[in-house]
């Protein structure tokens, strides 16, 4: 008898030890599946994390860019008014004059450098015409009487 029951107990515990095993075998693989999804959870967020920070990085280089080009308006704005000053500098009369007497060594004429050139205004061959033809003279008329209108 104490063979029967040596020879059956190793039986029962194997069949025990076994069962055990498939427990902890199926417990490593619960616990795989949820190691790797408490690893990817991090990543997920780690990735997520990185896609905004680099929409923030691309913001803030277009904020730099903006405010680069923002300058360089306001410089030149003021490089065009200064031009537009030296512009109405140049094109003053008073300049003018005062760099014909400087720089080109001009002075106003004297009285007996100016000459005088008569010219008769009835001997324009044009209005000669148009007195003489009767298209003229309408056309005389008719500016004469919108002028009063």
């Amino acid at each position: 008898m104490l063979a029967r029951e040596f020879s059956y107990y190793p039986e029962e515990t194997f069949e025990v030890q076994e069962k055990q095993r498939k427990k902890v075998v199926r417990k490593k693989k619960n616990n795989s599946v949820l190691k790797l999804f408490l690893l990817t959870i991090p990543f997920i967020i780690l990735s997520i994390s990185l896609l905004i920070l680099s929409g923030y990085a691309k913001i803030t280089t277009i904020r730099q860019e903006l405010t680069e080009l923002e300058r360089e308006k306001v410089e030149l704005e003021k490089t065009k008014m200064n031009l537009i000053a030296d512009l109405e500098g140049i094109k003053s009369s008073g300049k003018i004059e005062e760099d014909a007497i400087t720089k080109l060594g001009m002075d106003y004429p004297n009285e007996d450098q100016i000459v005088y050139i008569t010219v008769n205004v009835n001997e324009d061959p044009i209005e000669q015409e148009e007195k003489l033809t009767l298209g003229g003279r309408l056309g005389k008329i008719l500016g004469i009487v919108s002028n009063l209108f």
